[in-house]
C-alpha cells in the first residue's frame, strides 16, 4: 500500500499538506514531535476521508532521526510514494544573539535530516521507476537575509540540493521539487513574536502554498514560488546586484534591529 510521508505534519504547512493529500484519497505517514497533535489529526483525516493514516512521533532535529523514520516504515511495510520534507523552524534576530544549539538544530533539521530521508527512500523509488520528493525551501534561498542568516543559508542549500539531484534523476521517473514560498501565515509568527500584519513582506495562506506545490510537482517543475509578489521579489534578485538586494532585505526586516528575539524549535515551526 502506497503512502505519502509528510514531516512536520502536525501544524502549519505540513498539516495543510496532510489535509489536501487526504482529501484526494491518499494514504499518509505523518511525522512530528507532538504525539497529541499527530493522533488528533490522524483520527480526523481517517474518519473524514477513509484513508489509512500512520503516525510516528520524532524530533527530526537529531542526527539519527531520519534512520528512525525509515526503520519505522520498513517495520510497518509501508511504501513511500511521495516524500514531503517539510519540517522546519525559524529564528528571529541577530546571528550571535541566538543560542548555538538552536543554529545546530536548524542546520540538522533543514539539511542533514532532509538529505538522509531522501537518501534512504530514494533506492525504493528508483527500483519502482516512480516517486516524488518535495523539499521545502523558501524565497530566502535566492539571497542572504540579515537577521535570518542561518535560515536563509539552509534554504539556499535545500534549493541547490534539489536542483542537483533532480538533474541526476531526470531519466528515473522520479520527480523532485523545491517549494519556495514567501512568508506564510502559520504559527511561526507566534513562536518568533512577529506580527504578520506589521511586516513589509506579503503574507500568504498555507492552503495556496500547498496547492501550488502539488500542482507544480504534478507538472514536474524544478521549483515553484507561490504568489505573484514573491515571484517579483525573486526575479528582482536576478536583475539587481546582490548588494542592493541585501540592503532591501535589511529594510524589509528593519523592525528586527530593535527587537532581537530567539525561538526554540517547538513542534513544528512551519516556515517558508
Amino acid at each position: 500500500m502506497e503512502h505519502i510521508l509528510i514531516t512536520g505534519a502536525s501544524s502549519g504547512i505540513g498539516k495543510v499538506f496532510a489535509e489536501e493529500y487526504a482529501s484526494r484519497g491518499n494514504n499518509l505517514i505523518l511525522v512530528a514531535r507532538s504525539r497529541e497533535k499527530l493522533d488528533a489529526l490522524a483520527n480526523t483525516l481517517s474518519n473524514t476521508y477513509g484513508v489509512d493514516v500512520r503516525t510516528f512521533q520524532q524530533d527530526l532535529s537529531f542526527p539519527d532521526s531520519a534512520e528512525k523514520v525509515f526503520d519505522f516504515c520498513k517495520r510497518e511495510q509501508l511504501v513511500v510514494r511521495t516524500l514531503v520534507n517539510n519540517a522546519g523552524f525559524a529564528l528571529d534576530g541577530a546571528f550571535d544573539a541566538q543560542p548555538l544549539e538552536s543554529h545546530e538544530k536548524m542546520i540538522t533539521l533543514h539539511t542533514l535530516t532532509l538529505i538522509k530521508l531522501t537518501y534512504l527512500f530514494l533506492p525504493e523509488m528508483k527500483h519502482r521507476n516512480q516517486g516524488e520528493i518535495l523539499n521545502l525551501s523558501s524565497i530566502t534561498a535566492f539571497q542572504g537575509i540579515p537577521y535570518n542568516a542561518v535560515y536563509a543559508a539552509t534554504k539556499a542549500f535545500v534549493l541547490s540540493f534539489s536542483e542537483s539531484i533532480r538533474e541526476e534523476l531526470k531519466d528515473s521517473g522520479i520527480r523532485i521539487l523545491a517549494l519556495c514560498p514567501g512568508l506564510t501565515e502559520t504559527d511561526i509568527f507566534d513562536k518568533t513574536g512577529i506580527d504578520p500584519h506589521k511586516t513589509l513582506m506579503p503574507v500568504g495562506p498555507p492552503e495556496q502554498v500547498v496547492k501550488a506545490a502539488i500542482n507544480a510537482l504534478q507538472k514536474n517543475k524544478l521549483y515553484t514560488v507561490p504568489g505573484f509578489a514573491n515571484k517579483i521579489l525573486v526575479q528582482s534578485g536576478r536583475l539587481l546586484p546582490r548588494s542592493v538586494m541585501l540592503k532591501l532585505a535589511m529594510v524589509l526586516n528593519r523592525r528586527k534591529k530593535s527587537k532581537i528575539k530567539h525561538s526554540q524549535p517547538n513542534d513544528p515551526l512551519q516556515t517558508p
